[in-house]
């Protein structure tokens, strides 16, 4: 890891490896941080979340991740280009007890390739640390056969005792058995090794159309863990036709098969 001292455009470099660096493009003192991590996997629940957490709170961009084994894309949003993963902050008083003091976002609409996963969970540990982050939820979907109508199930996993205890104490239904991949997979176990408290958030989301109605009941949960702030999740019940209806358009026209989840690079688009 590097200090912030080397100059990349605008901003500076606050965390490099051989495979990624964090550039940080507009100086925010963040401590007692709550941290949102959202990427695309099954019905893009991830991005969903994300987007619309950064638009609800009104998050300013930040940095951003760079890696040459990114996605070589501008991720276009309100007309403007953006770096395919970036970091959205901005101070809210938020979480149990009021303990943290921003909510920081961490969000792309690409997934990431395998080799990938592993150094960019790594960058996510270290500049979390170094920025003093209180907690950390990251997202993904688990794949249902579920119909369009039925209520997504929300199942939790916690990286440490502090954190299962949280989970209990909101009465956020955990997991017992099973396994947990992709990016959220590796900050679980690195957060339990680190003794990080990392809460990941599974909605139960159909693997092949993107899942709004999945994101709104993770929303329902979030809005539980940050009692200080109010996550209202009826945009995304009232839109959820209109924006899996756009989200479907889009990727049909990015991905000849229309394939959603871990496997493909899919756009997600809010």
């Amino acid at each position: 890891m590097t200090g912030k001292s080397a100059l990349v455009g605008n901003g500076l470099v606050a965390y490099e490896s051989e495979d990624v660096s964090i550039i940080e493009e507009s100086p925010m003192e963040i401590t007692d941080a709550f941290v949102l991590v959202g990427f695309p996997t099954i019905g893009l629940v991830g991005s969903i979340v994300a987007n619309h957490v950064i638009r609800q709170l009104k998050l300013r961009r930040i940095g951003y991740f760079s890696s040459k084994y990114f996605a070589p894309t501008a991720v276009v949003i309100d007309g403007v280009p953006n770096p395919p993963v970036r970091i959205y902050a901005g101070d809210h008083v938020c979480g149990p007890g009021g303990k943290c003091q921003q909510v920081v976002v961490i969000t792309s609409e690409f997934t990431p390739p395998v080799e990938m996963i592993e150094p960019l969970a790594d960058a996510v540990i270290h500049w979390s640390s170094a920025n003093h982050v209180t907690l950390m939820v990251t997202l993904e979907g688990f794949n249902s056969e579920a119909n369009e109508e039925s209520k997504p199930e929300i199942i939790a996993v916690g990286s440490t005792l502090d954190a299962r205890h949280m989970l209990k104490d909101f009465d956020v239904r955990q997991m017992s058995e099973g396994m947990v991949g992709g990016v959220s997979g590796v900050l679980l176990h690195k957060g339990s090794v680190e003794r990080m408290n990392i809460v990941t958030l599974l909605a139960e989301a159909p693997s092949n159309y993107p899942a709004a109605r999945s994101a709104a009941r993770a929303i329902e949960v979030l809005d539980r863990l940050l009692p200080l702030i109010r996550l209202d999740p009826k945009p995304l019940y009232s839109r959820a036709t209109e924006i899996e209806n756009a989200m479907k358009e889009a990727i049909s026209k990015t991905t000849p098969k229309g394939e959603l989840g871990p496997a493909g690079n899919s756009p997600a688009y809010l």
